[in-house]
C-alpha cells in the first residue's frame, strides 16, 4: 500500500502508511490499529487487506468492520486527514507488562457470550475447511446479512442468560463480596488526613453544593484557619495514624496480608514492584558474591604472600645456619691442625731434648 501510494505520488496516504507500516512490522497489532482510528475505517481495512498473513487481531478488527458492529474508538491524539500533512511521531505505547490482567474472583457470575460469539463457535465448527484468517471474515458477512428471525437461536439464549446474570451479580453484588475482593476488609483503613477530615465535615454542613465546588470552598475555607483551628484536626489524625501502624503491623504479622494475596493474587502494579525487589534483590546478592569472591582472591593473594615470605626467611635462615655450621667446621678444622702442630712441635722438642739427653750421658 506504501508503494502503491509513493508511485501515485498520493503524499498525504504515503505520510499515513509509513507512519503505520513500523508499529505492523514489530506486531503491535492493537496500536496499530488504534493509531488507524483517527484515519478512518477504510484505511484500516485496506492496510489489513495488503499485508498478507495478518494476524488474529487485524483478522478480528476486519470482521467486526464488515459485521457492522461499533469499531474501537479512535485514538484520543487528534489526527489530520489524508490530504493534509500527518505527524510521523509514533503514539506512546503502554508496556504491555503494565496491562497484567487482574485476578478475578471466582465466586463472580461471568456474563453470558453474546450472540455473535455463539454463532462464530458454531460457524468455526461447521466451516473447519476455511483458513483461519477467512473464517472470521466470511462468518461476519453472513452474520451481517442474517435476518433477526434466524438470528433467534442465538439471541433468545443469550437473552435468558443475561437476564440470570444481571439478577446473580446484583446479588453478588449487594452481599458485599464485590467490595470485599476490591479490598480486604480484615485491612486496616488509613486515617484521613486533616484537610480530608475537614472536607467531609463541610460537605455535610453545605450537603447542597455540588462536590466540587464544595471541595473548592472547603479548600479556601482550610487556608483561612488558624494553627489554633487546625491543631485539633491534626491531633486527630496524629492519633489515628499510631494506631493504624500498630493494627498494620498486626495485620501482617497475623498472616492475614499474605492469606488475602495468596486468594486474589497480586496486582499488575504489585507484580511489576515484586520483579523489582527481584531484581534488585539479585544485583544485591551478584555485588555480594563478587565481593566476596574478591575477598576470597585478596585473602588467598595474601595467604600466598605470606607462605613466599614465610619461605624465603626459612631459605635465609637455613642458608645463614649453613654458612655457620661451615664457618664452625672450618674453625673445628683449624683448631685441629693448630693442635696437631703443636703437638708435632712438642714431640720434635721432646725428641731433641731426649737426643740432647742421651748425648750427655754418653759423653
Amino acid at each position: 500500500k506504501l508503494r502503491q501510494a509513493r508511485q501515485s505520488h498520493d503524499t498525504g496516504e504515503a505520510m499515513a502508511m509509513a507512519t503505520l507500516l513500523p508499529l505492523w512490522k514489530h506486531g503491535r497489532a492493537p496500536e496499530l490499529f488504534r493509531f488507524a482510528g483517527g484515519l478512518g475505517v477504510g484505511v484500516r481495512l485496506q492496510v489489513t487487506a495488503a499485508i498478507p498473513h495478518p494476524p488474529p487481531q487485524a483478522s478480528a478488527l476486519a470482521a467486526v468492520v464488515a459485521a457492522g458492529l461499533p469499531p474501537r474508538e479512535p485514538h484520543t491524539r487528534a489526527m489530520t486527514h489524508l490530504a493534509s500533512q500527518v505527524s510521523l511521531e509514533l503514539p506512546h505505547v503502554v508496556e504491555r507488562s503494565m496491562a497484567t490482567k487482574a485476578a478475578r474472583d471466582p465466586e463472580r457470575p461471568k456474563k453470558p457470550a453474546s450472540p455473535w460469539i455463539r454463532y462464530l463457535a458454531e460457524f468455526r465448527q461447521q466451516r473447519k475447511d476455511l483458513h483461519h484468517k477467512d473464517v472470521m471474515k466470511v462468518a461476519a458477512g453472513e452474520w451481517k446479512t442474517m435476518q433477526d428471525s434466524k438470528k433467534t437461536q442465538w439471541t433468545q439464549p443469550y437473552e435468558t442468560e443475561k437476564a440470570n446474570y444481571e439478577k446473580a451479580f446484583k446479588e453478588y453484588a449487594e452481599s458485599g463480596k464485590l467490595e470485599a475482593w476490591k479490598r480486604d476488609p480484615a485491612k486496616p483503613k488509613r486515617p484521613l488526613t486533616p484537610f480530608l477530615e475537614f472536607t467531609g465535615e463541610f460537605r455535610q454542613k453545605n450537603a447542597a453544593l455540588k462536590v466540587t465546588e464544595a471541595t473548592k470552598q472547603a479548600s479556601s475555607a482550610w487556608k483561612l484557619l488558624t494553627p489554633d483551628q487546625k491543631a485539633p484536626y491534626e491531633k486527630r489524625f496524629e492519633e489515628a495514624t499510631k494506631k493504624y501502624k500498630v493494627e498494620m503491623e498486626e495485620y501482617k504479622s497475623s498472616g492475614k496480608e499474605a492469606a488475602w494475596k495468596e486468594k486474589k493474587g497480586l496486582t499488575a502494579k504489585e507484580e511489576l514492584k515484586q520483579k523489582e525487589l527481584e531484581k534488585k534483590q539479585k544485583a544485591r546478592e551478584l555485588k555480594a558474591a563478587k565481593k566476596a569472591k574478591e575477598a576470597a582472591q585478596k585473602a588467598k593473594a595474601k595467604e600466598l604472600k605470606a607462605k613466599k615470605k614465610e619461605a624465603e626467611a626459612a631459605k635465609k635462615a637455613k642458608k645463614k645456619e649453613m654458612e655457620a655450621a661451615k664457618k664452625a667446621k672450618k674453625a673445628e678444622m683449624a683448631k685441629a691442625k693448630k693442635l696437631k702442630a703443636e703437638e708435632s712441635k712438642a714431640a720434635k722438642a721432646a725428641q731433641a731434648n731426649a737426643s740432647r739427653k742421651r748425648a750427655s750421658m754418653s759423653a
